[in-house]
């Protein structure tokens, strides 16, 4: 699973770079870049606290740690909240839908990173 997530991180942080570049060159596309970066950032951490928490499923279930219960899903959905609170009090900066649809990358990069990474395997 950490190469996965080594391939799929790296991935998001091509991808933000490449936001980053649009925001300085090409003027009439900031919101949507900024949109964009400010999405990927919240769908990386969605990844970090996802992957914790499949961490602390895996140690309970093995008898290792403690069985936990907790807001997993909660802090995910709050991170999400805040980024479109953040792009609905700053509308001139940020695109709403680009904020979102950045928030909801993540998840399919690690799809194709497993798939590949699989693929390799095999």
């Amino acid at each position: 699973m950490d190469k996965i997530m080594k391939t799929a991180l790296r991935t998001l942080v091509y991808a933000m770079v490449v936001c980053l570049i649009v925001w300085a060159f090409l003027p009439e596309w900031r919101t949507v870049s900024l949109g964009l970066l400010v999405g990927l950032a919240a769908s990386s951490m969605n990844a970090f606290l996802l992957r914790r928490r499949v961490e602390m499923v895996t140690l309970g279930a093995a008898g290792v740690g403690p069985r936990k219960r907790g807001l997993g899903l909660g802090n995910r959905i709050a991170t999400v909240l805040l980024v479109a609170m953040i792009a609905y009090r700053f509308p001139e900066d940020l695109s709403m839908p680009a904020a979102l649809a950045g928030c909801m990358v993540m998840p399919f990069v690690l799809l194709v990173a497993a798939y590949i990474h699989n693929k390799r395997q095999s």
